[in-house]
């Protein structure tokens, strides 16, 4: 049995902070000591390796979206983006399109054709995350990590945060390395794109999502 005093309450009477992800964001630039503080929480997160590992195996790339610099990244993934679209569409033939195929997906890749990819107009920063690889292979987790607690450090300085669409299509793309001066081939992919949110334009989301689906396993 539970002692009372360590039952825990509602999670809606608990003071949090909650990391919902920002889509529109004001004209407002963050700092660069609040964007570094953001990426040294990011740097800080745990390795899932079993020994200790190099302290430049994570590296972090900030761009600043209407830079020439932004601008060649945003069309490097968009290309590698149609590419997984081909590549998808190619695999899966007629059966990409049947209710249990990647239909709804590859549309929303081809979307990006046309309206390009939202997060280089609306937030002022998008920073790269890259990890080297190595074995065993969990750099995905590694940046999962990282990740996570580069978000809850935004939401803490009141910045807004969101994943960037097929941002780990990067990795496959050698003219991205260049851009970053990494070797091509060896590095896994995340992106976000962070500002401070636009609090008229923002959609109201802080209705509440419920409580978790949790089972105590004993």
């Amino acid at each position: 049995m539970i002692p009372k005093d360590d039952v825990p309450t509602k999670s809606s009477e608990q003071p949090h902070i909650l990391c919902k992800p920002v889509y529109v964001f004001s004209s407002r630039v963050p700092s660069d000591p609040v964007i570094h503080q953001v990426i040294h929480a990011g740097f800080q997160a745990p390795y899932p390796y079993p020994e200790p590992v190099l302290h430049n195996l994570r590296r972090f790339f900030v761009f600043r979206t209407g830079t020439p610099s932004c601008d060649i990244l945003e069309q490097i993934l968009k290309k590698a983006i149609e590419t997984t679209r081909d590549e998808l569409i190619s695999f899966f033939g007629w059966r990409a399109y049947t209710p249990e195929g990647p239909g709804n997906y590859i549309q929303m890749l081809k979307n990006f054709e046309t309206t390009g990819i939202s997060s280089f107009r609306s937030a002022p920063i998008i920073i790269i995350i890259t990890e080297e690889r190595r074995f065993p292979p969990v750099e995905q987790e590694s940046l999962a990590f990282a990740v996570s607690h580069l978000w809850f450090s935004a939401t803490f300085h009141h910045l807004g945060v969101h994943l960037i669409p097929g941002i780990s299509y990067l990795s496959r793309r050698s003219e991205f390395f260049s851009l970053i001066h990494l070797p091509t081939g060896k590095y896994a992919v995340a992106g976000v794109a962070i500002g401070y949110p636009h609090e008229e334009l923002q959609e109201n989301n802080d209705s509440p999502a419920g409580e978790p689906d949790v089972s105590w396993v004993f």
